[in-house]
C-alpha cells in the first residue's frame, strides 16, 4: 500500500472520529439543553405559584385592613387606592391615632366627672353639716325651754335660738342665690344710693361677729371719693358681706380693713376700688382658682375648722361679673389676704332720690295701722306666725285657707294688699291670682311662698303677681314691701 493511501485512510479515520465526537457532544448538549429547559419550566411554575400565593396573601391582607379600618370608623370610608397596602396602612394608622385621641378625651372626661362628683359629695356633706348644726341647737334649746319652763330659761336661750335661726336663714338664702345665678335669673338693678353709708353700716353690723374672733374692723375712705352712685345696693352689699364675713372667719386676734379708693371720675362715671384686707391665715397661690369654683374649697381641713359652705366667694364672683367687674386676690400664707374689685358706675350730685333702706338689719319697721291685708295661706302654723308679725304693725288681717276661699273673700271684702301662697289645696295661688286679676288688674298681690324655683316664680309674675317674698322671710322685708303699698293708699 502506498504512502498516500495510508495517509488518506488516517485522515478519514480522524474525520470520522471528530464527527463521532461532535455527534456525541451534540447529544450531550441537546440532553443538557432539554434538562435545562425542563428545570426552567419547573422553576417558572414554582415561581408563578409563589407569586399567585403572594398576590392572594396581599389581597387577604388588604381585605383585612379595609375591614379593620371600617370597624374603627362607623362611617363609610373613601380609601384612595385599595390596591396599595401602604396607603391602607397609612389610613389605618390615622384611624388608630384618631381613636386613641378620642379614648384619651373620654378618659379625661371620666376623670373630670369623677372629680366633680367627689366635689359635689363633699359639698353635700358640708351642706348637711351646716344645716344640721343650727337645727340641732334650735331643737335642743326648744326642748330645754319646754322642760325648764321659766322666764330665765327663755331669756338665756332666746339669743342662741335667734343666732342659730339667722345662720340657717343665711345658708338657705345662699343656696337660693346660687341656684338663681346658675339659672341666669339674677336681675341687676340701678338705684341711686350712698355707697359710703352702705359700707359703714355693713362694718357696724359685723362688729359683733368680728369681736367673737378678737378682731377689729376699720373702714377707710379716699377723701376724694364720690359716694352717691347708681348701681345695685343689694348685690354690692351682698358681695361685701361675703368678703368681710370671710375675712373675719379666717382671722383671729387681727384686723379687717375695708378700703375704698377713688381711681378716676370721667364725665358721669365714677371708677373706684374696694378692698377687704385681713391679717388671717392666707391662701396658697396654687389654691387661688380653686376657691372660686362651685363645690370647691381650699382645704377640707379648713372647712372642718372654720365651717361654711364655700358658696360665698362663688356667688360674689358671679355677681361681680354681672356688674361688669371681677374679683381680685392677693394673699400670702400665714400673713393674710386682700380681696378687691373695681366698679365703674354712674354717679350723681342730687341726693333727693337716695335709697338707703336696702339693708334690712338697719331698716326701721313702720307702723302700718289701717292697712287691710288678705292672707291666703293653707298652713296653720304659717298663718299664726304671719298674723303675729302683722299685728306688730297694726295691720288688719283676714285669712283664707286656700285660693278658692281667697277669691270668694276678695269678691266680698275690701283689701289694700293680698299676700298669696302659691302651693295650696282646692285652688292654688296661680289660679286664684288669675281669677282676681280678671276682675281687678290693680290690687297689689305679693307671693309669700316657699316655692323657690325660679320657673314657678316667673310663672307667678306672668300671671299677675306684683312681686314675691320667699319663705323663710325676713319680717323687715315684708314690712318694707307692705309700706310701699301702704303709702300709696294713704
Amino acid at each position: 500500500m502506498s504512502d498516500d493511501l495510508i495517509a488518506n485512510n488516517e485522515a478519514i479515520a480522524k474525520f470520522i472520529e471528530v464527527v463521532n465526537l461532535s455527534y456525541m457532544s451534540y447529544e450531550r448538549d441537546a440532553e443538557l439543553f432539554e434538562q435545562s429547559s425542563r428545570l426552567n419550566d419547573i422553576e417558572y411554575f414554582q415561581i408563578n405559584l409563589k407569586l399567585k400565593e403572594q398576590l392572594g396573601d396581599k389581597e387577604d391582607v388588604q381585605n383585612k385592613l379595609i375591614h379593620a379600618i371600617k370597624q374603627l370608623n362607623d362611617n363609610e370610608l373613601k380609601i384612595g387606592n385599595e390596591d396599595n397596602v401602604i396607603d391602607l396602612l397609612n389610613v389605618l394608622n390615622k384611624e388608630i391615632d384618631f381613636k386613641k385621641e378620642f379614648q384619651d378625651q373620654l378618659y379625661l372626661a371620666k376623670l373630670n366627672a369623677e372629680k366633680a362628683n367627689e366635689a359635689k359629695s363633699d359639698f353635700l356633706s358640708i351642706m348637711s353639716h351646716e344645716i344640721r348644726t343650727p337645727l340641732n341647737a334650735i331643737i335642743g334649746l326648744i326642748y330645754i325651754m319646754e322642760k325648764e319652763n321659766t322666764l330665765a330659761s327663755f331669756q338665756e336661750n332666746i339669743e342662741v335660738l335667734k343666732h342659730s335661726a339667722k345662720n340657717l336663714y343665711l345658708l338657705i338664702n345662699d343656696i337660693l342665690d346660687f341656684n338663681k345665678i346658675e339659672a341666669g335669673k339674677i336681675d341687676i338693678e340701678n338705684i341711686p344710693f350712698d355707697l359710703k353709708e352702705l359700707v359703714v353700716q355693713l362694718g357696724k353690723s359685723l362688729e359683733v361677729k368680728a369681736q367673737e374672733n378678737s378682731n377689729n374692723i376699720s373702714v377707710i375712705f379716699d377723701p376724694n371719693f364720690t359716694p352717691n352712685i347708681i348701681s345695685d345696693p343689694l348685690r354690692i352689699g351682698q358681695i361685701l358681706t361675703n368678703l368681710i364675713s370671710n375675712a373675719i372667719k379666717f382671722t383671729k386676734n387681727g384686723r379687717v380693713t375695708i378700703k375704698v379708693n377713688q381711681l378716676e371720675i370721667n364725665q358721669n362715671k365714677s371708677k373706684f376700688k374696694i378692698q377687704v384686707i385681713d391679717t388671717g391665715i392666707g391662701i396658697e397661690l396654687d389654691k387661688f382658682e380653686q376657691i372660686f369654683q362651685k363645690f370647691e374649697q381650699a382645704e377640707k381641713a379648713t372647712t372642718r375648722e372654720f365651717g361654711g359652705t364655700g358658696l360665698g366667694l362663688v356667688i360674689s364672683k358671679k355677681l361681680l361679673q354681672l356688674l361688669d367687674s371681677d374679683i381680685e386676690l392677693q394673699s400670702e400664707l400665714g400673713k393674710g389676704s386682700t380681696f378687691s374689685f373695681t366698679l365703674n358706675v354712674p354717679f350723681f350730685t342730687d341726693s333727693s332720690d337716695l335709697k338707703n333702706d336696702f339693708l334690712f338689719h338697719d331698716y326701721q319697721e313702720e307702723n302700718l295701722e289701717g292697712l287691710r291685708v288678705l292672707l291666703v295661706e293653707d298652713n296653720l302654723i304659717n298663718v299664726k306666725v304671719a298674723e303675729k308679725i302683722l299685728s306688730q304693725w297694726n295691720v288688719q288681717v283676714d285669712v283664707a285657707l286656700n285660693g278658692l276661699i281667697g277669691t270668694q273673700k276678695y269678691e266680698k271684702g275690701k283689701y289694700d294688699v293680698i299676700l298669696m301662697d302659691l302651693s295650696m289645696p282646692v285652688m292654688d295661688g296661680y289660679e286664684a291670682t288669675m281669677n282676681i286679676r280678671f276682675r281687678d288688674p290693680i290690687i297689689p298681690i305679693i307671693a309669700l311662698t316657699a316655692s323657690a324655683s325660679y320657673g314657678y316664680l316667673e310663672k307667678a309674675i306672668s300671671l299677675g303677681i306684683n312681686e314675691y317674698i320667699i319663705k323663710p322671710f325676713n319680717p323687715k322685708e315684708l314690712n318694707l314691701k307692705l309700706r310701699k303699698y301702704y303709702k300709696s293708699n294713704l
